[in-house]
């Protein structure tokens, strides 16, 4: 950033403190993050915006400036990372990044980290961060592909590392998770001899001697976790409890499209596309067209090794197509001009809707 536009933005800096000292609004905190957000202090960014939420709890778009400011961080520290890398490899750099998306649920910049490290440096711990990877993918997919991939991925860091109890509970967390008492049983006998006396160990394995007559095979536990889409632990909750709360898009996106100038408005999950304002074929075109960008901009940026995407606005003819993408879902907007600052809120509040609820696409009244 040149001197003259970093003392441009010290002065609006300025003038925006100065409005929140005079008003506290989450307008004007939202204003004054975004400012230091432009000059790349996304520390202060978090600071203001946690300052923020602690008078205004629960302000969506105080939220999603934090959780941006936040991603950006973490791909600052990605980018050191990956250079430091380049110029000198060792294992706690790898380590760092592989953490770091592993935290942060980007599951498939992880696994090519791990194997990378592994491929580099023959580090066994690679390969344990690369079997706690298929499992945080197993937990999310919950298909039996990825539970035997996770598995596999267990079984050949526990070959190569025989004295290490990680990934020997790791592996005890699956199988008791999707059912498999009798395999958990194994390998709860298998850790006691390398934690002998471990209290919560043992109790675990008195446990499981009680379920084992009613243990499924471990294909059996996989085809029932795939087909429920339920872990063995929360189905046997049952109706003790809490239903997980669903994530109601349509009306949120019905809301947007009742303005003029919003001609449609999406909700991005997956491969599924949820679509309110055209309808029929330009519905399908629409939803086709901003998936493809989605998968378009990421796979370029992690091509380039430019990080991960926060933002996309196509602007032409048509008008403005603005899509705010988030680690599992993304949001989108077309309107015929600038959004202002209310939609730009409501756009940035659709990312991260698919944090651990699942999706209801029902039409609500």
């Amino acid at each position: 950033m040149s001197v003259f536009r970093r003392f441009l933005g010290r002065g609006r800096i300025r003038r925006s403190r100065e409005r929140l000292a005079e008003n506290p609004t989450p307008r004007n905190y939202a204003s004054l993050a975004q400012e230091l957000a432009r000059i790349g202090n996304t520390q202060e960014v978090q600071r203001v915006c946690a300052e923020g939420l602690a008078t205004f709890p629960g302000n969506v778009y105080l939220s999603r400036l934090a959780s941006r400011a936040c991603r950006l961080e973490r791909e600052k520290r990605l980018g050191e990372l990956k250079a430091e890398i380049r110029e000198a490899p060792r294992p706690a750099l790898y380590q760092e990044m592989c953490s770091i998306l592993l935290e942060s649920g980007d599951l498939n910049r992880g696994e090519d980290i791990a194997c990378d490290w592994y491929e580099a440096r023959r580090d066994n711990e690679a390969l344990f961060y690369l079997a706690r990877i298929h499992l945080q993918r197993f937990y999310s997919d919950r298909g039996r592909a990825a539970g035997r991939q996770a598995l596999e991925s267990l079984e050949a860091s526990i070959r190569q590392m025989p004295d290490d109890s990680r990934p020997l509970h790791a592996k005890l967390e699956l199988l008791m998770k999707v059912g498999a008492h009798r395999d958990a049983h194994a390998t709860a006998a298998r850790l006691l001899q390398i934690e002998p006396g471990a209290p919560a160990l043992e109790g675990r394995f008195r446990t499981l001697v009680t379920r084992l007559d009613h243990s499924p095979t471990l294909e059996q536990a996989f085809v029932n976790v795939e087909r429920t889409g339920q872990l063995a632990d929360e189905s046997a909750l049952g109706s003790e409890a809490e239903p997980m709360k669903k994530v109601a898009v349509q009306p949120l996106l019905r809301e947007l499209v009742r303005a003029e100038d919003i001609h449609a408005a999406l909700y991005v999950r997956g491969s599924t596309v949820l679509v309110q304002g055209p309808k029929g074929a330009e519905a399908e075109r629409i939803a086709r067209a901003v998936h493809k960008i989605l998968l378009t901009s990421r796979s370029a940026g992690r091509r380039f090794g430019l990080g991960q995407v926060f933002q996309v606005q196509l602007e032409g003819d048509f008008g403005l197509l603005s899509i705010a993408p988030g680690e599992q879902d993304a949001g989108a907007i077309w309107s015929k001009g600038a959004l202002g600052s209310d939609r730009e809120g409501a756009l940035l509040g659709m990312t991260g809707l698919a944090s651990g609820a699942p999706l209801d696409v029902r039409e609500t009244a």
